[in-house]
């Protein structure tokens, strides 16, 4: 059994450089540490070869987009279960051996696809430390219903998953059509669908909420997701919606149906209907432009709330609709990946 942490790096500061110092420290017989550097700084890999260890997997390549530079170091990992881990991250080495002993003593249980321990959070106002419950659950829309219910950001993204289960979430993430601030949670809902998770009572992982520490922040965060990927932020109106759709989507997919027997739909519907019940009552009107997306997104917000009750299949159809008001090409691949998947 062996866990492989996976670094993407670009960073040269000190604190990157400190972060891969000590995950480098690492048991060689319990941990892979695999550094995929695509900085070319010069300085920076010259003090990275000079490091003595016995886990850490060096690989130096040319300047790439963020995306490939991640999906290729995860190609390079061998172990078990993998923890892709960035730049900034704080992990304690504790904690993570921890996670290693729980993934020893769950072997091939293949009914577990992840694991996780607690969150130490940080934000302006103070430090507070961050539990899970109920993920462990037999049942997969127990798991689930805990997970929304959890009153904290997406932290489950930060977790040791069945090598496997990352390579499968990373490629399809890459298809997306469109590259939203949420497929972070459409990658734990993908999670938690596959396996149950298991947890260790220890601290493994350091959040800082940063950008998205309050609404203005978060907001502009999301919104700017929107813009990259060549749509108007005034599309942010329906983050809730288009939050709910994939999932329950995805759910409902044949990728999702080849991998877990039995019936997903009633899971489909708790993803939705939560989703949905966000985007009718959390207000995200700050700001919008007067232009042909604010008016597309709010027709398609009034014609919603008109209706008794909503398909996702139709609601697909509806969305593509208000995408090719501006991105006629962007909304034909939405359908056909989401039609197919």
């Amino acid at each position: 059994m062996r866990l492989s942490l996976v670094l993407a790096t670009h960073r040269s500061t000190n604190t990157a450089l400190s972060r891969i110092c000590e995950w480098a420290s690492l048991d060689p017989a319990r941990f892979e540490f695999v550094v995929r550097d695509n900085s070319e700084d010069e300085r920076k890999r010259s003090f990275l070869s000079a490091i003595d260890s016995g886990c850490m997997r060096l690989h130096f390549v040319k300047q790439c987009p963020m995306g490939e530079n991640m999906r290729e170091a995860l190609a390079l990992a061998t172990g078990d279960f993998v923890f892709l881990v960035s730049d900034d991250d704080w992990l304690s080495t504790r904690g993570l051996t921890g996670l290693y002993e729980m993934a020893d003593s769950i072997g091939d249980d293949r009914s577990v696809g992840c694991l996780i321990g607690d969150y130490l959070v940080e934000s302006r106002q103070g430090s507070c430390l961050f539990r899970y419950c109920g993920l462990d659950a037999v049942d997969r829309i127990g798991r689930i219903g805990s997970y929304l219910k959890a009153n904290s950001p997406n932290m489950l993204n930060y977790c040791a998953a069945r090598r496997e289960y990352g390579n499968l979430c990373k490629s399809l993430f890459e298809r997306f059509p469109y590259q939203f601030s949420f497929d972070d949670q459409l990658v734990s809902l993908l999670y938690l669908t596959l396996g149950r998770v298991a947890q260790v009572r220890r601290v493994v992982y350091g959040y800082d909420l940063g950008e998205w520490e309050t609404t203005e922040k978060a907001l502009a965060k999301d919104r700017s997701f929107y813009v990259d990927s060549g749509l108007p932020a005034e599309y942010d109106r329906l983050h809730y919606l288009l939050l709910g759709l994939e999932g329950a989507l995805l759910l409902q997919s044949k990728l999702v149906a080849e991998r877990v027997a039995g019936d997903n739909s009633t899971a489909a519907s708790l993803w939705f209907k939560t989703m949905y019940w966000k985007f009718a009552h959390y207000s995200r009107e700050v700001g919008y432009e007067q232009n042909a997306a604010n008016a597309a997104t709010q027709r398609l917000k009034e014609s919603l709330a008109g209706r008794k009750e909503v398909e996702v299949r139709q609601l697909l159809l509806d969305v593509c609709e208000t995408f090719r008001v501006c991105d006629p090409a962007g909304a034909q691949r939405y359908f056909d990946f989401w039609s197919s998947l």
